[in-house]
């Protein structure tokens, strides 16, 4: 099953009207390969079955940066991931002390799949000449140690550099920005069981069975930064992306707004 990510261009487009899924079990299938495959169409991802973990999985330890990110609907707190993704974690925690993400907008939403958030206005756009700046240039840091599990915090794509010879090879340099994703989940059938299960490689069998058992968005793996996880406030996380969204026009945008009133930055006690 596949999900389309947020519209993250920088000039006024017209959102998403709705949720787009189709069928991915041949990709998801790819497990078996050591690839994922991109579902976006811009690149594959070589994953090294060695270096695969479950680091979300694991109680984090006392020190570890955190972030609470209040909301018009309640507080959601997540674990960070510094060592995994260093300048997108430094990106995210440089403007959550700046106040950036004061007052800014959950702006898009997939009906109990995920929320998109963190921008000045009611879409993905950015405030006027920060697209060139630093912090929407940040290189994205995939790692085999962080999945697009339920609760996950990722950072969404803002573009690509790249000549002839990298577009033409798909291995062009990918950026994130301010604005991030946190993830809920897409119903497991078990049509997706069964393509997540497809693979024989053990690593990738816990990742699958992960994705059942916990929940996530399997097609976004490898495909944007996941730099954080939620420890609590799934309930939040499941009031915002159920909250009815406005008319046809702009469909995926929350009916009433939903703000990030601020974004808190500490340690795991």
């Amino acid at each position: 099953m596949r999900v389309k990510p947020p519209v993250q261009k920088t000039q006024k487009s017209k959102m998403v009207k709705g949720l787009m899924i189709v069928g991915t079990i041949t990709l998801l299938s790819s497990f078996g390969l050591g690839l994922w495959s991109s579902l976006t169409g811009n690149y594959t991802a070589v994953l090294d079955y060695n270096e695969i973990e479950l680091l979300q999985l694991e109680a984090p330890s006392a020190g570890m940066p955190c972030a609470t990110v209040h909301t018009t609907a309640g507080d959601m707190q997540f674990t960070l991931y510094p060592e995994q993704c260093p300048e997108t974690v430094a990106n995210f925690r440089r403007l959550a002390e700046s106040g950036y993400y004061d007052n800014t907008y959950v702006y898009e939403t997939a009906p109990e799949v995920f929320f998109a958030a963190g921008s000045k206005e009611l879409s993905p756009e950015l405030p006027e000449d920060w697209a060139s700046r630093p912090e929407e240039h940040v290189p994205q840091e995939l790692s085999p140690k962080l999945w697009p599990l339920r609760g996950a915090l990722c950072a969404l794509p803002t573009g690509t550099e790249g000549g002839f010879w990298k577009i033409l090879t798909k291995t062009q340099d990918y950026f994130s920005g301010s604005r991030f994703l946190v993830c809920n989940s897409i119903e497991m059938t078990d049509e997706i069981q069964e393509g997540l299960r497809a693979g024989d490689n053990e690593a990738m069998q816990r990742i699958a069975e992960a994705f059942i058992e916990h929940g996530g968005i399997p097609n976004y793996a490898q495909q944007m930064t996941v730099f954080g996880q939620m420890t609590e406030g799934f309930e939040v996380l499941d009031a915002i992306t159920s909250a009815e969204v406005t008319g046809e026009q702009d469909a995926t945008r929350p009916k009433e707004d939903i703000l990030i009133t601020s974004v808190e930055i500490g340690t795991v006690s």
